[in-house]
């Protein structure tokens, strides 16, 4: 199995193309295993998404909006 890291690094542009997805990251899960983050501005997205990838779970976060970047320097 490869690490979270190169997981998230090959899979994301194919997650960011979907459409509705506006993020991937990497986080834990409410028992502390490693994730995979997509950030998602519409719940019906996680139907598109696979459960998980590269044997890391898929941790589906709804926005409800778009993601803002904050200014540089903060």
């Amino acid at each position: 199995m490869v690490d979270i890291n190169t997981a998230k690094s090959v899979h994301e542009q194919q997650l960011m193309a979907i459409q509705g997805v506006e993020g991937v990251g990497i986080g834990v899960d409410d028992i502390g295993n490693p994730t995979i983050i997509v950030y998602v501005n519409n719940a019906g997205v996680a139907k598109l998404l696979p459960q998980q990838i590269e044997g890391f779970k898929l941790k589906i976060e709804d926005l409800k909006g778009p993601i803002t970047p904050l200014p540089a320097g903060r």
